[in-house]
């Protein structure tokens, strides 16, 4: 069984960039917005407090607007384009590999499940996707061992028999520590990161890393 991380993974963040350059901020603070507030949500969740992707992902443009000029509206027009983002071109065709190999698919993701499941409609890879686990379910952000756990308790499959693909390092080294199996996706060609558990197989493309896991 197969579960993919959502976004960056099977959805590119890009067209937030220009939400937030049509809101007056540079479009270079998208990826600084992102990692802050992953790094947010990583600090919450480690401190026994819980707050939803949309709650901390809002915090973090209010601290690149200006205090005096901040548009609420606008704050919304940027963070519902969370629900219309694009699938990067080599989601679709990595998911139908695993689906013609009999392989069950779910995703997992600090967002939301509505969310997620707009992206997958969107994107018209719905029918391939069994489920869409979200860490609201357990209240902590991945890459905390229990929301791997959790993953694996709802689908009935044992965290061995289990593999996550994921475009993040830290999604990786969470999930070998829970004792899954995990597939990188390392699209900028840059080395895994030594200091993290390595993941069982690496490619440039989704689908790469699908065709290693299928041939086991």
């Amino acid at each position: 069984m197969v579960a993919f991380d959502v976004i960056e993974t099977l959805f590119s963040l890009e067209p937030l960039r220009s939400r937030l350059e049509s809101a007056g901020l540079p479009g270079h603070l998208l990826e600084t917005w992102f990692a802050q507030l992953l790094r947010d949500g990583f600090a919450l969740s480690a401190t026994g407090v819980y707050r939803p992707f949309r709650d901390v992902a809002t915090a973090g443009l209010e601290r690149l607007f200006d205090s005096e000029t901040v548009d609420s509206a606008q704050i919304d027009r940027i963070i519902s384009g969370f629900a219309e983002l694009d699938a990067h071109p080599d989601a679709a065709p990595a998911i139908q590999l695993l689906h013609d190999a009999g392989l069950r698919i779910v995703t997992l993701t600090n967002g939301s499940a509505s969310v997620t499941e707009r992206l997958l409609e969107r994107a018209g890879l719905r029918d391939r996707v069994e489920r869409m686990i979200s860490v609201d379910e357990v209240k902590r952000w991945k890459p905390h061992q229990e929301v791997y756990l959790h993953r694996a308790s709802v689908v009935e499959v044992e965290p061995r028999h289990l593999a996550l693909i994921a475009a993040h390092p830290w999604d990786i080294h969470g999930a070998r520590r829970a004792g899954l199996m995990a597939g990188y996706v390392g699209r900028d060609g840059k080395p895994f990161p030594s200091i993290m558990d390595a993941p069982h197989v690496t490619g440039v493309t989704l689908v790469e890393v699908a065709e290693q896991l299928v041939a086991g």
